[in-house]
């Protein structure tokens, strides 16, 4: 076995977190009585970056540090304990399973583990998790998943949407939804500030979404083409049209919202843009621009111009 054991590898953060002082608090006092917790809730809804801000708070309680898995591009459950050893930074050479070099190598030592997007792995994790607490008295787990792992000992919070303006409010619209909008487009147009005729437009907007993070950071990045009421209004105009279609409104409210916030983007897209974000599809996992171009480019699609189309397909979702 040979790999340097450090603090962690947490990654930094390049946005604040706005909003969810209560929701934070509890999660730390959840992972200091139970073993393992899981935050659940629907996909853009901030589970991933509340569990690693909590993971940051907390990673002086654990001298063997606070280290995220990061699930989404694992496919196969079987190569779980791989993730999570590559993530520590450990090798090994010998032919044992690596759920007992885990084991050994994490005993004795205080761990906090934070698995992100656990759902589509959610029996392999509910598995290697429960035999990793059982044979390592000082680990805790935090996972983040859009269902319960249904593990032992498990501690479900479910996080919830950001609070958003009530309809048929008068007042300057205001919130933790509203604060997200207005401090996203501050950092993406320079000067950007919420006047007083955008307030309504800015409560619309934020309901319309559902007080989705992702779906409300999506519409802040479009305020570099369109003002706050003209946005809202395209955004009403989508959802009038989703109203007629049975299987854009299936599921709950919140997954219409984000549907609609990221076919919004999309329609706002050069077409060239498009049709690169069409072709992007057949990456099943990461990808850089050489791979880019040797599968996206061709006479629709010059190779000399992928660069640019990634940094703007890039620029329309920061």
């Amino acid at each position: 076995m040979a790999g340097k054991w450090q603090a962690g590898n947490l990654p930094a953060e390049l946005t604040s977190l706005i909003g969810r002082r209560g929701e934070l608090d509890q999660v730390r006092r959840a992972c200091r009585r139970s073993r393992l917790v899981t935050l659940t809730g629907v996909g853009g809804v901030g589970k991933s970056r509340l569990a690693l801000r909590a993971a940051a708070d907390l990673r002086p309680e654990f001298g063997g540090g606070a280290w995220l898995v990061e699930l989404s591009p694992l496919l196969d459950g079987s190569l779980l304990p791989h993730a999570i050893a590559e993530a520590l930074r450990l090798t090994d050479q010998t032919t044992r399973p690596m759920i007992e070099v885990l084991a050994e190598h994490l005993y004795g030592r205080e761990v906090l583990l934070v698995l992100d997007t656990c759902e589509h792995l959610a029996g392999p994790c509910s598995a290697t998790v429960t035999t990793l607490l059982d044979a390592v008295p000082g680990l805790r787990v935090l996972a983040t998943s859009r269902r319960p792992l249904e593990a032992p000992g498990e501690l479900v919070i479910v996080v919830d949407p950001l609070p958003v303006p009530p309809s048929g409010s008068t007042g300057p619209a205001s919130g933790d939804a509203v604060a997200l909008l207005a401090e996203r487009a501050a950092e993406t147009v320079p000067g950007f500030d919420l006047a007083e005729e955008d307030q309504e437009a800015v409560g619309r907007l934020c309901r319309r979404l559902e007080g989705i993070p992702l779906a409300i950071e999506l519409a802040a990045a479009r305020l570099r083409e369109l003002p706050v009421a003209r946005l809202a209004d395209r955004l009403d105009d989508r959802f009038s049209a989703l109203e007629d279609d049975p299987a854009a409104t299936a599921g709950p409210p919140w997954h219409q919202a984000l549907r609609t916030a990221i076919g919004w983007s999309h329609e706002l897209c050069e077409p060239a843009e498009r049709l690169l974000w069409a072709r992007l599809s057949v990456f099943a996992g990461d990808f850089d621009a050489e791979a880019v171009r040797e599968i996206c480019a061709d006479e629709r699609l010059p190779e000399a111009d992928i660069g640019l189309l990634l940094d703007a397909l890039a620029a329309s979702r920061s």
